[in-house]
């Protein structure tokens, strides 16, 4: 035994067999072709070994197979010594060792053949290993597709061989994902995004890729020439799951930005232009599905410069204040007005071009909270002036709610000023879409009992106005101006409907005790509608612009409006 392991021979073997480079094929291929050099010394017959190793996201496909590794020419024996080796993802290696014919097991020479095929399985685990790992860094642990460094590596490869332009670029998330996890459990959430990836790789039959690049966003490559067929196929999708003992059908919607590659694109261009047009298709009302186009791009620039900038400004001051009137069409004075913000950088920044930007990325709440801190100080301002203010509404966007500490947040700053609460009237913008109602109903209540006065804008616009009335009990509501546009424009049939709606509203609140305001007065005959119609106030063009502080002090001062 001690010349066996001293020989010449075995440190050659263990030379050859530790090189770095060999799969798991080849190391099994060596060691196959190397064992005749060792089998007298052994006095090994016959050498087999059964592998039995599960599938998992980085063997996808598993291991079972027997192998007769060697046969001496000089027989074997009936005597079977087996040696088991198990491995942590619940599979196994069984070796089963013969000796020569006229040869029994001793202590010794099972020791012996026990050291041999202990040496064969660490060098073949070493190299299972070593694959596994290459695996971990390029593998999603969850779905088994491709990770980012992996996707990084395959697009890389592509570029190499000059075949990128080949590929269409399809980048998506699961619609409603958080309620899918919240429907059937977030076990069953991952056992959904495990089958869908399997699916889309089935789908794909090697001539693509796909990379999970967190939670339910995905990036697959696919052959130019098959993506109307991914398309229908994505579009398709229902996955099984076991909910509690029932079987769900869950059907799996995507929003997808598609981005077709050319000879120049880059590793770069594939993940910013397939993002920029999902991004697009996350906003859009209409499609789930959209191509990329130059312009997207240009215009998700021009956002981040936008975003890049705001809370600079802000520190600056660069944001103004100004106050559109709200006037009494009865006696046609001054009775309120709204607080809206005008950003003068380099250039003017219209709230078209800024709001929706900074709605989309949260950062709306900072500037809603510096409006608000505005108008404080401008009250108090005036009344140390001896000028009775007015109602003053400031807008509040719907991403507040995910704040418990919004209410106070509100009345510390009106403390901060000694302002009455009942100079302000809270206005919540975009409503329709509320997913936590109960934290909307209880921001009101709170509110309410504190003095403030409550309104809700853009009214008869939204499906779910009729609700929020009944739920939440506003003290105005404000018309919207599509609805007054139409109301003196003749005898059409869109002038007849609107006038009719404008009129049903201004009745539905009379009855409930709410009072009207129409946005958006820019005539006459609009005005005479409105007071026909008991709707008595009214803010627009008609009356005045939006007004900076000088100017509407002024007119905090002589409160009339000659019409």
């Amino acid at each position: 035994m001690e010349h066996f392991f001293a020989s010449e021979k075995l440190c050659d073997f263990i030379s050859t067999a530790q090189k770095s480079g060999y799969t798991l094929q080849e190391m099994n291929d060596f060691l196959q072709e190397t064992v005749s050099n060792f089998a007298d010394d052994l006095q090994l017959g016959r050498l087999s070994v059964t592998v039995s190793n599960p599938q998992t996201v980085y063997e996808p496909l598993g291991l079972n197979t027997e192998i007769l590794s060697y046969t001496n020419p000089k027989g074997f024996n009936s005597d079977t010594y087996e040696k088991f080796y198990f491995t942590e993802e619940n599979g196994f290696i069984k070796l089963k060792a013969n000796l020569l014919p006229g040869v029994i097991w001793t202590k010794e020479n099972k020791k012996l053949i026990d050291s041999y095929v202990d040496l064969s399985y660490i060098l073949c685990s070493r190299i299972r290993l070593l694959n596994i790992m290459a695996a971990v860094k390029i593998t999603d642990s969850l779905t088994g597709a491709l990770n980012l460094h992996g996707l990084q590596e395959v697009v890389a490869e592509i570029l190499s061989q000059q075949k990128i332009q080949n590929y269409s670029v399809i980048l998506l998330n699961f619609k409603n994902f958080k309620y899918i996890n919240q429907k059937v459990t977030t076990d069953n959430g991952d056992i959904i995004l495990r089958k869908y990836s399997m699916m889309v790789q089935g789908f794909l039959e090697k001539q693509g890729y796909i990379a999970r690049l967190g939670s339910d966003n995905f990036l697959v490559l696919t052959p130019k020439e098959k993506l109307k067929d991914f398309i229908r196929f994505i579009e398709g999708i229902s996955i099984s799951v076991n909910n509690k003992g029932t079987v769900e059908d869950v059907k799996i919607n995507v929003r997808a930005g598609i981005y077709e590659t050319n000879e120049e694109t880059t590793f770069g261009d594939i993940m910013s232009n397939s993002a920029v047009a999902l991004d697009t298709a996350r906003h859009s009302r209409h499609h789930d599905i959209i191509f990329f186009r130059q312009e997207m791009l240009e215009k998700a620039i021009h956002d981040k410069s936008i975003s890049n900038m705001f809370m600079d400004s802000l520190a600056k001051n660069e944001f103004k204040v100004y106050y559109q009137p709200k006037v009494d069409l009865i006696t046609n004075t001054l009775c309120g007005c709204e607080a809206l913000s005008r950003w003068y950088a380099q250039r003017l920044i219209t709230p078209a071009e800024f709001i929706p930007i900074l709605e989309a990325e949260g950062t709306i709440k900072n500037l809603d909270f510096y409006v608000l801190e505005v108008v404080c100080k401008n009250i108090r301002e005036w009344m140390d002036k001896g000028i009775e203010p007015v109602l003053i509404s400031t807008n509040f966007s719907k991403l507040h709610l995910s704040d418990d500490n919004f209410e106070n947040h509100i009345i510390s700053v009106l403390q901060k000023y000694n302002v009455p609460s009942k100079y302000l009237e809270l206005e919540l913008t975009e409503l329709s879409d509320y997913q936590y109602f109960d934290r909307l109903v209880r921001f009101v209540n709170t509110m309410k009992e504190a003095g403030f006065k409550i309104s809700i804008d853009d009214f008869g616009t939204g499906f779910s106005s009729m609700s929020l009335v009944r739920n939440l009990n506003p003290d105005v509501i404000k018309l919207d101006k599509s609805l007054i546009d139409n109301v003196a424009a003749g005898d059409d049939q869109k002038a007849r409907t609107d006038r009719v709606i404008s009129r049903s509203i201004i009745n539905m609140a009379h009855e409930l005790g709410i009072k009207v305001i129409a946005e958006g007065v820019e005539t006459k005959e609009q005005a005479e509608f409105l007071k026909e119609n008991n709707c008595f106030m009214a803010q627009g063009f008609l009356f005045d612009k939006a007004l900076e502080h000088d100017e509407f002090e002024k007119r905090l001062i002589t409160r009339k409006y000659e019409i």
